[in-house]
């Protein structure tokens, strides 16, 4: 029988019906062979099997209710259940679009830009890559520091491009609200993770080494108010 012409939850209940058929089905080879044998202690074996198949047909025909709900609820005959990969869901469209957030297309821009920096340029790259998203650069000028119970890194800004660490792009509409990247252009070691702010800014892959390219997975999220920057929730890179 082709499962596939079940939606998904009938097919997995079916699956479990072949097999506690098939179990059945077992249990009473089992019975009939220690019939053959006989003697006590087959004859207890025997007595376990069988409260184990009164089990196990009362699990069946649980299972069968289920099926019988299951088809009830898609509302058409069994033979007339269209394949689920032949199903276009609906709303695929508007779902992906609500999905999509408004900073995607910048950070696949800056993905695109910080996979290329082993060129001759790349620090010219940077520079007009800043200028043309109109991005605001920072550093970490004071990393976490339990000893004084500070729980989040202080930034301040910059403004050149080869010594920043961060570049935060302005949320269109949301005034004081910035997504947050790494500069790529510098090797990410273990200097700037542990002291430059990325360990608290970032969740990462890194342990120890030194990497030259930085993927951002979900960019940081930054408040500005009156010039002080802080962050408000952290971003996800991956550095290879």
């Amino acid at each position: 029988m082709d499962v596939t012409i079940f939606p998904p939850f009938v097919a997995q209940v079916m699956l479990i019906l072949v097999g506690a058929i098939s179990l059945v089905a077992l249990v009473g080879i089992a019975y009939n062979y220690s019939l053959v044998i006989n003697g006590r202690e087959e004859l207890a074996k025997i007595a376990a099997l069988e409260n184990e198949v009164k089990q196990l047909q009362a699990e069946v025909k649980e299972i069968r209710g289920w099926m019988a709900k299951a088809q009830l609820k898609e509302g058409v005959p069994q033979d007339k259940v269209p394949r689920p990969d032949k199903v276009k869901p609906e709303g695929t469209a508007e779902v992906k679009k609500i999905q999509t957030e408004v900073w995607q297309a910048f950070i696949d821009d800056y993905n695109n830009l910080a996979a290329s920096m082993d060129v001759p340029k790349a620090a010219e790259a940077c520079v007009n890559f800043v200028k043309s998203h109109k991005l605001q650069m920072l550093i970490c000028v004071e990393p976490h520091d339990s000893a004084s119970g500070r729980k989040t890194p202080m930034y301040a800004p910059v403004d050149e491009t080869e010594i920043s660490n961060f570049w935060a792009w302005p949320i269109p509409g949301q005034e004081e609200d910035f997504v947050v990247v790494p500069n790529p252009l510098p090797e990410y070691d273990e200097k700037l993770h542990n002291k430059g702010g990325m360990k608290e800014t970032f969740a990462s892959n890194y342990e120890t080494g030194t990497f030259h390219q930085i993927q951002v997975k979900l960019p940081a999220h930054f408040k500005q108010h009156l010039g002080s920057w802080s962050i408000t929730q952290p971003g996800v890179i991956r550095v290879k």
